[in-house]
């Protein structure tokens, strides 16, 4: 005799569900965190960090792109950079869309949680390659180029190293010092800069591999001789102690 009321009641918990999740912000949900988005099918990922009003594309470099969300008959519309996907939440850290082009994709978004502690990046960290160099004055290191006009007074400095304070990462190598501001992902993932550093390279993006309070492990992005793009892998970096 029950059976009639306790349907309609988990009817109406259903409904009302339902209700509360097209209720979600979904700007906010997407705001100031990282995504994981994949199309459903395909093998390539795209990792896109949210801004209050911009993204970043951190597999492309694309950087500081508009990104909106919009509403029509109830559907909700994610508008970033000439891109729409009518999306909607699935679970807590999840969304799925359909990314609406030429060729209609069905893509899921997935919330990236932290790794690591964004504390643990301060420091100077030198190449696993040249870490005896920087502390070992018995290893024969090469000779010091001779300086230049404007490099006469300044201090050489081999092997190379990185330090890393707060926002600002710096390069110091043969009679040069380098600093460029970096954003870091929310995930602490990746970090984009504007750093030159040895052998004519400007470092453009790191993707932390593997992080702890004595190694790192990264994959970075960089430009050479102002044009060629390329990633070198797996580059160990110790922590000076």
């Amino acid at each position: 005799m029950y059976k009639p009321t306790i349907t309609l009641l988990l009817f109406l918990a259903i409904i009302s569900c339902q209700k509360a999740t097209e209720r979600i912000d979904i700007a906010s949900e997407l705001r100031g965190n990282t995504f994981i988005m994949y199309s459903i099918g395909e093998k390539d990922t795209l990792t896109i960090e949210f801004k209050d009003s911009t993204y970043t594309a951190f597999e492309y470099s694309d950087r500081n792109l508009p990104w909106r969300m919009a509403t029509f008959d109830n559907n909700k519309l994610l508008v970033f950079d000439n891109r729409v996907i009518a999306i909607k939440q699935t679970e807590k850290d999840e969304f799925k869309g359909l990314l609406i082009t030429e060729k209609d994709y069905e893509v899921v978004l997935k919330k990236r949680k932290r790794k690591w502690n964004k504390a643990q990046l301060n420091g100077v960290w030198i190449e696993e390659q040249n870490y005896d160099l920087f502390f070992n004055d018995s290893v024969e290191i090469p000779p010091p180029p001779a300086p230049s006009p404007i490099d006469e007074g300044k201090e050489f400095q081999y092997p190379p190293f990185y330090e890393i304070k707060l926002d600002t990462i710096s390069a110091r190598y043969y009679y040069q010092i380098s600093k460029s501001k970096m954003e870091i992902s929310n995930s602490i993932e990746f970090i984009t800069m504007k750093l030159h550093s040895d052998d004519n390279k400007v470092e453009e993006l790191w993707k932390i591999r593997s992080l702890n309070d004595s190694l790192m492990i990264i994959d970075r992005k960089i430009e050479k001789d102002n044009y060629l793009i390329s990633t070198e892998e797996n580059i160990k970096l110790i922590k000076k102690r």
